[in-house]
């Protein structure tokens, strides 16, 4: 894994992109810090830092050939496959690493090269034939990739600080796109909450002449390529091709020149994986785990369960919430974006555990929860569906008492009226393609009332619909409405929180590389094409992967509630009904002022209800809104105080020059 950056600016001089790239290049030391490399042209940089996996000696980029020169960001983990193919068609290679496999399958197929690709990737390529630059992203956006275009010029990078150490102050947030971001947790298709900054959308690339965009395409997208047959499968028969799938997909993420570790949760998805890891790496494997201080966040007694199953070298990480508050800013500098709740930081903790171990690669479980309906939502689903179709009462208010079992609410009689009364407002919109979607936004719209009053903004929903509706694929509304969700809870929560926030940026800002095999295109298709129930079994979720590893891990981890991954919010920022120094820091009225998100007026209000300490128990809505005005003050802060990392010229592995 690695960091990449580039320039196109015909018109700025040499030594104006020059000093610009490496400035740049210079920010994302983190994501690739065993050696860096820049390749120049007319109005043209591209730089990279390299996180070493394949061909450790000799795969440095940028990679150059006569045709073109290119820097890439992730794996393509089919490439020894696409090697025989080429070299069948007489293309001579001059290493081992998978960058070579890419560039000389753009050079043969152009655009085309991407459908055969196999993996995560962020590519940015200088076709020197027809002078044209080459974006693109993997199918599901794992890998990130920026764009910033100012005054003519064109700059993009994997994140964007590196655009701060250019242009240091300039980055503003965009206060609609911000509401976006706290409705859906992610921004709308190229949209970032930043003015001027875009991304490169999932399973998409873009093509720039002359310093401009000719051509931007979807090549891919969830859903279209669902094969037919699949759907008439048994469920035993669906069962063994599922096992068998999602066991390539781990033996494809295990293919590496340095040693792959896995992530250890205690919950099933992580378990499965670890399990199918150890199947094929007989020798002693590491597995790494975070621990909570506070027992209702802890998990560990199953993580230690599953690692004396599978026999795993097992390193946890203590979190205590010292080191959350402590780790709070640092978090956020790599996120680049507001987060919902604190889960990041132990995850940006356990991947400094995992460097310290000698391990740059790990397994995780990031995907399934989406694509064999996990979540909570899938039965709010289904609960809403045969409600609306009568069912009885004892059953509905069964199945919603049942819903969030590590919320005590939920069980309380006292409350139940008021909670199937706020379900009960969902049955007339039932069957509306977002259905889901609204569950979640009607949680966070809360956040609007604490946005700056000047703005003037409100949740409107029929242009959310309409925005939403352009990203849609053609054949969305043929779906059911539990693969509707599926496919919204990727392109949400999935893509916005879980792989970028939660995932790439923390495992990256130690330089660690994540993978993650239920993501892998092939199983997703076969997964997406199966019949619903096979999925959800009447309210047990992820009946599939249960049944299908049942006799593989320990019992007890395929019988354990579902709960998500949490980690203490509000409580971990106050210390005897006082504020953290952090956390004062951001939120004092000044500064709530200053930074101009935000009302302070509002902000003020909210902390005054802590003012006697924090309660055992504080709820969804009170731990989501501190946490997102926390980091949004932390977003601004970044940007007031932007880091400047030296550049290491001992670490210059490649420096071209190619002008005309």
């Amino acid at each position: 894994m690695c960091g990449v950056f580039g320039i196109y600016a015909p018109d700025l001089s040499r030594e104006q992109i020059r000093e610009q790239l490496y400035l740049g290049v210079a920010q994302l030391d983190h994501r690739g810090p065993d050696a860096w490399g820049c390749y120049f042209s007319d109005g043209l940089a591209l730089g990279h830092t390299r996180l070493s996996i394949f061909d450790v000696a000799d795969g440095h980029q940028p990679m150059i050939t006569e045709s073109s020169a290119l820097v890439y960001n992730g794996e393509v983990y089919n490439h020894y496959e696409l090697r025989r193919e080429l070299e069948r068609d007489g293309v001579v290679f001059h290493s081992k690493c998978d960058t070579e496999v890419i560039q000389r399958l753009y050079e043969k197929e152009g655009p085309a090269c991407l459908s055969k690709m196999n993996g995560q990737f962020a590519i940015i390529l200088w076709d020197k034939r027809s002078r044209t630059l080459f974006l693109a992203r993997d199918r599901l956006g794992m890998r990130p990739l920026y764009v910033l275009e100012r005054n003519g010029a064109l700059y993009f990078s994997s994140e964007m600080k590196a655009f701060d150490a250019i242009f240091p102050g300039e980055r503003s947030i965009d206060p609609a796109r911000l509401l976006d971001h706290a409705l859906l947790w992610n921004t709308l298709g190229r949209d970032t909450i930043y003015r001027n900054i875009s991304t490169v959308a999932s399973g998409t690339y873009e093509c720039y002449q002359g310093g401009r965009l000719t051509e931007r395409k979807r090549y891919y997208e969830i859903g279209e390529q669902t094969r037919d047959g699949f759907s008439a499968l048994s469920f035993d028969e669906a069962m063994e091709a599922f096992k068998a799938k999602l066991d390539e997909s781990v033996q494809l993420r295990l293919r590496s020149d340095v040693p792959v570790g896995a992530y250890l949760s205690g919950g099933i998805d992580s378990t499965v994986i670890s399990s199918l890891v150890k199947q094929h790496k007989q020798d002693l494997f590491k597995t790494f785990s975070v621990e909570f201080e506070q027992a209702q966040f802890d998990e560990s007694r199953y993580q230690r369960l599953v690692s004396e199953a599978i026999q795993s070298q097992h390193h946890p990480v203590s979190i205590s919430s010292e080191t959350l508050s402590e780790n709070f800013l640092n978090t956020v500098y790599h996120c680049e974006r507001p987060i919902f709740r604190t889960a990041p930081i132990p995850m940006l903790q356990l991947s400094k555990k995992v460097r310290e171990t000698d391990i740059k690669v790990v397994l995780t479980g990031e995907g399934a929860d989406e694509i064999l309906f996990g979540y909570d939502t899938f039965k709010e689903l289904k609960i809403l569906e045969r409600w609306s179709q009568g069912e009885g009462a004892a059953e509905i208010d069964s199945a919603i008492s049942n819903l969030y079992p590590h919320l005590n609410h939920y069980a309380d009689p006292k409350q139940f009226g008021l909670i199937k009364m706020y379900y009960e407002g969902f049955l007339n919109s039932f069957g509306n393609n977002f259905v889901g979607l609204n569950i979640r936004m009607n949680n966070n719209k809360i956040i609007q009332n604490y946005l700056n009053k000047d703005w003037g903004l409100k949740p409107d929903p029929a242009d959310l619909a309409s925005r939403l509706d352009a990203t849609l694929p053609n054949n969305f509304t043929d779906w059911s409405l539990l693969q509707k969700n599926s496919f919204l809870e990727i392109k949400t929560l999935l893509q916005g929180y879980l792989l970028s926030s939660q995932g790439d940026r923390m495992a990256l800002g130690n330089s660690v590389e994540g993978r993650y095999p239920f993501l892998d295109h092939n199983l997703i298709e076969f997964v997406f094409s199966l019949p619903d129930e096979y999925k959800l079994q009447g309210f047990t979720e992820k009946h599939l992967l249960k049944q299908a590893f049942a006799e593989q891990i320990p019992q007890d981890i395929i019988d354990r509630p579902k709960r998500p991954y949490m980690a203490p919010d509000i409580a971990a920022f106050y210390r005897g009904g006082e504020l953290v120094e952090v956390a004062e820091e951001l939120l004092n009225p000044a500064k709530v002022a200053e930074y101009g998100c935000f009302d302070e007026k509002m902000v003020t209000r909210f902390l005054r209800k802590f003012k006697n300490g924090v309660p055992d128990h504080v709820g969804y809505r009170d731990n989501m809104i501190f946490t997102f005005l926390m980091s949004t003050q932390a977003c601004q802060y970044w940007i007031d105080h932007p880091r400047q990392k030296p550049l290491y010229l001992d670490k210059c592995t490649v420096e071209v020059f190619e002008y005309h």
